[in-house]
């Protein structure tokens, strides 16, 4: 627990430290400056534009974490909520909800960020909307399965008995003993979108020329990989790093039941 503690400051430092520390305009070329290693100018050298390597690696963690906190959120709230509402009423609207689940399950992530692309544009903020709504059917079917285990409960059926109202049951009850199992999945997922999101990056849906992405840059310094491998392993690096810290600080499968009263 101290460790996943200390590894959590250290993620506010870094997101604080990408959105907060100045850098060179990602926009600059320097074709007298090609390659540079790194330097008190240029902290991971420049690319073979003469650009700094470092703004470029900003520039793409900073679009990432817009990624990943809106795909997370947007799954992670109407996943849990619609699954939670579904296996508390039951019948029709359980049924209407689990054909919503099972939609955007059996829809690709990529096929919607290629129809969506398309349509709309590809942007950090578009990917992350595009993951959320992709995502969701998991979260439904999670918080589902675990609200029905925990309605067979002797505290919860009592609840019910004596007439508790069904959002105080639910959220005030049954979501505290079942938040838990869904942030491991939150974790998994987020590590997920990490990986998602430098995958359509590199493919081609992510590539800007003024806001690079970790994954456009490991697909624009490919070529690099022998004879500059830093070009590559920073973007590489950056992109495990991530999606192994959502992975580890979540990873929890221990469950915990507290078995609350009306009058908690």
């Amino acid at each position: 627990m101290k460790r996943k503690t200390i590894l959590w400051i250290l993620f506010v430092c870094f997101t604080a430290f990408l959105f907060l520390i100045p850098h060179p305009n990602i926009k600059l070329t320097d074709l007298t400056a090609t390659y540079q290693g790194p330097s008190g100018t240029h902290w991971f050298g420049t690319d073979n534009l003469g650009r700094d390597l470092f703004a470029l690696m900003v520039t793409g963690g900073q679009r990432t974490l817009l990624v990943v906190f809106t795909a997370t959120a947007i799954s992670f709230a109407a996943g849990s909520l619609l699954g939670m509402i579904g296996a508390y009423a039951g019948g029709v609207i359980q049924s209407l909800i689990q054909f919503t689940a099972d939609f955007v399950t059996v829809v690709p992530s990529m096929v919607m960020a290629l129809i969506f692309s398309a349509l709309f544009g590809f942007s950090a903020g578009m990917a992350g909307i595009i993951f959320g709504i992709g995502n969701i059917g998991q979260y439904i079917n999670l918080a589902n399965g675990l609200t029905e285990e925990m309605m067979r409960r002797d505290f919860v059926s009592a609840e019910r008995t004596l007439g508790l109202s069904g959002g105080r049951i639910l959220f005030g009850h049954i979501f505290p003993n079942i938040v838990r199992q869904l942030f491991v999945y939150m974790g998994n997922n987020a590590s997920s979108v990490v990986l998602q999101f430098a995958g359509l990056a590199y493919i081609g849906l992510g590539t800007d020329v003024t806001n690079p992405d970790w994954g456009t840059l490991l697909y624009s310094y490919r070529v690099y990989f022998l004879t500059y491998p830093r070009l590559v392993i920073f973007p590489i690096a950056a992109i495990c790093l991530l999606a192994l810290f959502f992975h580890y600080t979540f990873d929890d499968g221990k469950i915990h039941i507290r078995e609350l009263t009306i009058f908690d």
